[in-house]
C-alpha cells in the first residue's frame, strides 16, 4: 500500500544564474556565464577551476560577478536568452575543460555582462545580438 501527501503542493527548486569572470592560464580573460544549483556557484566556480588544472596543470584567475538565484522554470530560458545575446563573442578553444562553451571573450571588462544579466533577470529581452563599441555612454545596453 502506497501513500503520499495531500494539498501540499511541491516547492520548486531554485537554481542560481552566475557570472564569472576567469583569467585563463594564456592570460586571456572571458566571461562564464551558467547556471548551478545549491546554496552559491562557488562549488561551480571550484569544478571549473578543478577542470583547468587538469588540463593545463594550473589554475585560474576566477571572480564571481554575479551570483543570484532565480526560479527553476526561468534559470535555462535566462542562461539561453544570454548566451544568444552573446553569441558572436564566444570562445572557441581548441583546450577544452569544464564549461568552456558558456565563455565569451567581450571588452577589457564583465561590465556588459553584468548590465545584459540585470535586464534579463528584470524581464527585458533583447531581439539583437551584442555588438561591443568601442566607447559608450555609462551602464547604456539597450534592450
Amino acid at each position: 500500500m502506497a501513500f503520499m501527501k495531500v494539498g501540499v503542493a511541491p516547492v520548486a527548486k531554485k537554481q542560481r544564474l552566475y557570472i564569472m569572470s576567469i583569467e585563463l592560464p594564456s592570460g586571456m580573460c572571458v566571461v562564464k556565464i551558467g547556471k548551478a544549483s545549491g546554496e552559491s556557484s562557488k562549488e561551480r566556480m571550484l569544478q571549473v577551476n578543478g577542470s583547468i588544472f587538469d588540463k593545463f596543470r594550473c589554475t585560474a584567475k576566477i571572480s564571481i560577478k554575479r551570483d543570484r538565484e532565480v526560479p527553476a522554470d526561468k534559470v535555462f530560458e535566462y542562461e539561453r536568452i544570454l548566451h544568444d545575446f552573446f553569441s558572436n563573442y564566444r570562445y572557441d578553444s581548441p583546450h577544452k575543460f569544464d564549461g568552456v562553451t558558456e565563455c565569451f571573450v567581450l571588452p577589457e571588462d564583465s561590465s556588459d555582462a553584468i548590465t545584459a544579466y540585470e535586464l534579463v533577470i528584470a524581464g527585458e529581452v533583447p531581439d539583437f545580438t551584442y555588438t561591443a563599441q568601442e566607447s559608450k555612454d555609462e551602464n547604456e545596453l539597450p534592450f
